[in-house]
C-alpha cells in the first residue's frame, strides 16, 4: 500500500514498516482517517502540483466563495479548525489579492472575507481539479461505496 510520502510530512510505506505487525492498528477507524486523510493530501498534491494551493486554502476558498463575506471564525468553525491555523492558510491567500480581508462594521477586531475578482477568477479556474483528485482518490471503489461513505463519514462528523 503506497503511503503519503515526505511532501506530507510521514513515511513512505517501505518494505520494513510494510512488515510490521500492526496489532489492532488497522481495526481502529480513528487510524484508518489518519491514513485515508493523509492519502487525500497527497492525491491532492499531485492533482493540484504548480498551482500554488493546499488543501485547507482549498477549504477556505470553497467557504469563502460561497459565502461572501464570512468572518474568521465562521470559517474555523465550518473547517473544525483553530482560528490560528486558519490564519496560516489565509496569509498567502490575502497576501496574493485572492482575498480580501475587511473589518466587521461595528466590530473591528472581527474579520470578514471576500474573493476578489482575480481570486475568484483563478480559484474557478482551478476548482474543477477537486473532481479529479476525488476520482484519484476513490477509484477502487464503486458508486454505491462512495456514496455509502460520504454518508458514514457525515455521521462520523456529525454532519449528518
Amino acid at each position: 500500500m503506497n503511503r503519503p510520502g515526505p511532501e506530507t510530512g510521514t513515511a513512505p510505506d517501505d518494505g520494513a514498516a510494510a512488515s510490521l505487525d500492526r496489532g489492532c492498528l488497522d481495526e481502529l477507524v480513528g487510524h484508518l482517517l489518519r491514513h485515508a486523510f493523509l492519502r487525500g493530501h497527497q492525491v491532492f498534491a499531485g492533482v493540484f502540483d504548480g498551482d500554488g494551493i493546499t488543501p485547507l486554502q482549498f477549504m477556505v476558498l470553497e467557504l469563502v466563495d460561497k459565502n461572501p463575506g464570512v468572518t474568521h471564525r465562521e470559517v474555523a468553525g465550518a473547517m473544525s479548525c483553530a482560528p490560528s491555523v486558519l490564519t496560516t492558510a489565509l496569509k498567502p491567500l490575502v497576501a496574493s489579492g485572492a482575498l480580501s480581508r475587511e473589518a466587521v462594521a461595528g466590530d473591528g477586531r472581527r474579520a470578514a472575507y471576500r474573493l476578489s475578482d482575480a481570486g475568484r477568477s483563478w480559484f474557478h479556474g482551478l476548482r474543477p481539479k477537486i473532481s479529479r483528485a476525488e476520482r484519484e482518490l476513490l477509484a477502487g471503489l464503486e458508486d454505491a461505496d462512495r456514496a455509502s461513505l460520504r454518508i458514514m463519514l457525515r455521521r462520523i462528523a456529525g454532519r449528518s
